[in-house]
């Protein structure tokens, strides 16, 4: 019998490595709840761990695998961990895991449909579930992406293409006014990169002010574009926010679809963290207006629980993609009647990646997912709350979603010197001018963030937020429960009190 090898392996073979790998995995899944989120690693270490030459003999892959437990992991930031409580990396389903491990075997390329018929469908289906979820007809489509800044540049460059359609072929260079477009001051990067990456100028993206809610000052907006059409300017986008990043908050997506219609400019929605909540009925409500969007972003690897990357961009006139993207390939052949994914974005080459979340929708159902966003809502609205309720902590902004950006408050002249005598409230602001309490108030966030991550147990982020420096708590793992969050509101007031003393 010959020997299994690399390029000839045995189904026995196949099937234990699978085993193997699945074994794995369990045991990280369950190991999840003790790890401390941060390594206790240092880059310089790390580099030098994995550096070695490039091999040339074979390995044995059970030795493979126990590199990966005993070195890879222990290494590892561990995002899907419940105390983890940063930016929008969730902890991703099983059915999702093992998903890119089916995707992986067929290694479909989803770029043409001659080379992935049934992954082309898939996606197709994918994608009119979550034109359904938004509120879009029947006529919207749009496309996977690998994740938010790619869709919302995306989302843009369609924009660009139906409002000047000669930019297609004649470039910026061909249009007689400089295009413009429009986002909130505390929209995500990837808008001011879009602006960049699609040959606009970064100058071209307008930041309008937010109110002391960190919504979008509306009337800001509308004045703006008047200004700039009065100064020979072309504004030909707007885009709204559905879950900003540094808050979670939702912009009042209607009122900005006025002033979009108004003034004849495309609405994109940034969505890519909120629309998970569309699907709950009783967070729906938030989120009115987006219906009437021109395009919205998604990114179900936030809300959704699957792992990167698996983002999307959604048209309302489903057609718009592919006119902005539509190029000939003489070398792929067509088929009649068939969807050509690669004529409605950027990427020629695209993985399978609809099949993750194809698979954990069928499994979880809308509703589940709903009543799963609904609870995480709450928790991070329990946080707030109870945080504040000393009065030491404030709430920067509204809790919309699962995300609350909070702010020590306590010993500068803040909520938490209500207790103080008034002859010491008096003589603090004597000695300190407004802009200094605020600076030292400022410089604070940082600090006790920079504690509780020096005690690597729990993840949090700074952010500035409606003019302020916060502390931004997420709640982005299935797997949190409130004693997690009670934990680290434990660990943020040893934290304060030991910087504030």
């Amino acid at each position: 019998m010959t020997a299994s090898t690399p390029f000839d392996p045995a189904p026995d073979d196949v099937r234990a490595l699978g085993e193997a790998a699945a074994a794995l995995i369990a045991r990280h899944y369950a190991s999840l709840q003790d790890r401390p989120v941060i390594p206790a690693v240092t880059p310089a270490e790390t580099m030098r761990r994995f550096a070695e030459p490039i091999p040339e003999e074979p390995g044995d892959w059970r030795a493979l695998l126990d590199l990966f437990e005993e070195e890879v992991i222990p290494r590892s930031f561990h995002l899907p961990c419940p105390r983890y409580f940063g930016l929008m990396n969730p902890t991703p389903l099983p059915i999702a895991v093992y998903a890119e491990a089916l995707a992986a075997a067929l290694n479909q390329n989803v770029g043409a449909w001659h080379h992935s018929p049934a992954a082309t469908a898939i996606e197709a289906a994918v994608v009119r579930w979550l034109c359904a979820i938004v509120g879009y007809s029947d006529a919207a489509f749009g496309s996977l992406t690998s994740g938010g800044s790619l869709a919302n540049a995306t989302g843009i460059k369609i924009a660009l293409a139906e409002k000047f359609p000669a930019s297609k072929g004649e470039g910026l260079f061909g249009l007689p006014r400089r295009p413009v477009l429009y986002a909130s001051a505390e929209a995500h990067f990837s808008i001011e990169k879009s602006a960049n990456i699609l040959g606009l100028g970064t100058s071209a993206l307008r930041k309008v002010p937010v109110a002391s809610d960190a919504r979008m000052d509306v009337a800001a907006l509308r004045r703006m574009i008047a200004e700039d059409r009065a100064a020979g300017l072309a504004p030909f986008c707007v885009v709204g926010i559905a879950g900003v990043t540094s808050n979670g908050v939702v912009e009042r997506l209607d009122a900005i679809a006025d002033v979009a219609a108004e003034s004849g400019l495309w609405f994109h929605v940034d969505a890519a963290y909120g629309a998970g909540g569309l699907m709950s009925e009783r967070l729906r409500p938030m989120y009115r207006g987006i219906e009437r969007a021109d395009s919205v972003t998604v990114d179900p690897h936030k809300w959704w629980y699957m792992p990167y990357p698996c983002g999307g961009i959604l048209t309302r006139d489903g057609a718009a993609g592919r006119r902005a993207f539509l190029a000939q390939a003489c070398y792929i052949p067509e088929t009649e009647d068939a969807i050509e994914f690669r004529d409605h974005g950027m990427a020629g080459s695209r993985p399978f990646s609809a099949l993750k979340l194809w698979l954990a929708m069928k499994l979880v159902g809308r509703r589940a997912y709903g009543l799963h966003a609904e609870a995480q809502v709450e928790l991070a609205r329990r946080f707030a709350a109870e945080l504040s309720r000393d009065g030491d902590w404030e709430a920067v902004t509204p809790v919309d979603t699962a995300i609350a950006a909070v702010r020590y408050v306590g010993g500068h002249g803040g909520a938490g010197a209500q207790g103080h005598g008034a002859d010491e409230r008096t003589t603090h602001r004597r000695r300190l001018t407004a802009d200094g309490r605020r600076l030292m108030t400022d410089a604070l966030q940082d600090r006790i963030v920079a504690r509780v991550l020096a005690g690597r147990r729990h993840w949090v982020s700074p952010t500035t937020t409606v003019g302020k420096r916060a502390i931004r708590v997420m709640v982005i793992s299935y797997l949190t429960r409130w004693r997690h969050l009670a934990e680290l509101i434990a660990e943020l007031r040893a934290a304060a009190a030991a910087e504030a003393s």
